[in-house]
C-alpha cells in the first residue's frame, strides 16, 4: 500500500509512522514549572543526537486544542529537564504518567514515585530510575504543532550496578523497554537482544 502524505488523514499518518519507526525509545521527561509543581510525562520521540557534548532530543506535540503541553511550557519557562529511562519495573507507573493531567498535579505523586535533587538543575530526577540525563535546553525548534527541544548533557548518572567506571552499561541490568504503539512496549534486554 501507498499512503500519499497530503490525502491522508492525520490518524492514518500517525499510526503509520509509529508502526514503521519501531522499536522507539523513550524519555521519561522531569520538569518543574516555575510555581515549583513537579512534572512527568513520557515521550517516544526522544533520541540521543551527539556525543561530545552528549546531546538529547525530546519531540513534545501540542494538546489538541493547540497549546502547549506542560512539559513543553516547563522546559521553554525553565531552560532546564531530566532524561529519565524507562526500564521493565516501571512500565506501569511510567503508563500512568503518559495521563493527561491539569498542571498543578504532580505526576510523581499520581505514580507513587520518588522525585530527587538533581545535581546542575532544578527539575527532579526519578530515584528509581536506572539512568538520568540532566539536561539544559541547547536549541529549541517549531515544526509544525510539536516543540523540538534539543538538550545538552549536564550530567549522567547511571546506577553502580548498571554500568562500570569506563561508562559501558550492561543492557540487561538497564532493562530499558522502548515504545512499539499504542500499548505494546518492546523489552531491550535479554532474549530480545539480537547480534550481529
Amino acid at each position: 500500500m501507498e499512503f500519499l502524505v497530503k490525502e491522508t488523514d492525520g490518524d492514518t499518518l500517525f499510526r503509520l509512522i509509529t508502526g514503521i519507526v519501531v522499536p522507539r525509545p523513550i524519555g521519561w521527561i522531569s520538569t518543574v514549572s516555575r510555581e515549583g509543581v513537579y512534572n512527568l510525562a513520557p515521550f517516544s520521540f526522544f533520541n540521543a543526537v551527539n556525543d561530545c557534548p552528549p546531546v538529547v532530543m525530546v519531540s513534545v506535540s501540542d494538546r489538541d486544542d493547540g497549546s502547549p503541553k506542560d512539559t513543553a511550557r516547563n522546559i521553554l519557562d525553565t531552560g532546564e529537564f531530566v532524561v529519565n529511562i524507562v526500564s521493565e519495573d516501571l512500565l506501569e507507573k511510567m503508563v500512568i504518567t503518559s495521563e493527561e493531567f491539569p498542571p498543578e498535579v504532580d505526576e510523581f505523586k499520581k505514580a507513587g514515585l520518588t522525585p530527587e535533587s538533581s545535581k546542575t538543575v532544578k527539575a527532579p530526577r526519578v530515584k528509581e530510575a536506572r539512568a538520568k540525563i540532566e539536561c539544559r535546553l541547547l536549541k529549541h525548534i517549531r515544526v509544525y504543532d510539536t516543540n523540538l527541544f534539543l538538550g545538552e548533557a549536564q550530567l549522567i548518572y547511571v546506577a553502580d550496578h548498571v554500568a562500570d567506571g569506563e561508562g559501558r552499561v550492561d543492557p540487561e541490568k538497564l532493562r530499558a523497554v522502548g515504545r512499539i504503539g499504542g500499548g505494546m512496549y518492546v523489552k531491550a534486554f535479554g532474549d530480545s537482544i539480537l547480534r550481529a
